[in-house]
């Protein structure tokens, strides 16, 4: 029984009519409640409401982050991979060419040696010098 006439006693305490200060709605609150943000229920309940919203789309996006970076470093590692072998498939195509070029000036040169003609030792100046620019 004590607990309905406290009810009664708070139910008969002076009230008064205050407008929130974020809606504008009046609510009531008791004559003697200092308060130093006048604020209804219904924002306060509408602002933790918005806070779970919003840690639950924080959670969202670190996972979508988590995901992207992820993916970013696996991109990454295609691409080093990549380089890697376009490097090395570049660097085995210009051994090759150089490997013909020298082939083809030892030709030349035994050629030289035996017919002593200017036609191969023009084409072995020709070599030399695409060798002198293209591999310096």
């Amino acid at each position: 029984m004590s607990n309905e006439k406290d009810k009664d006693i708070q139910s008969l305490e002076p009230k008064e009519l205050v407008p929130c200060e974020r809606c504008s709605n009046p609510f009531l609150i008791d004559k003697n409640q200092q308060l130093t943000g006048i604020v209804c229920e219904n924002c306060i309940k509408l602002e933790q409401r918005k806070r779970a919203l919003q840690l639950g789309r924080f959670k969202d996006v670190i996972a979508n982050e988590t995901i992207m970076d992820d993916s970013i470093k696996e991109m990454t590692n295609t691409l080093t991979i990549s380089k890697g072998k376009f490097n090395k498939t570049f660097y085995i195509e210009k051994i090759k060419k150089r490997a013909q070029a020298l082939w083809k000036s030892i030709e030349l040169i035994e050629k030289i040696e035996e017919t002593n003609d200017e036609k191969y030792i023009d084409e072995y100046k020709d070599i030399f010098e695409k060798l002198k620019k293209g591999y310096s």
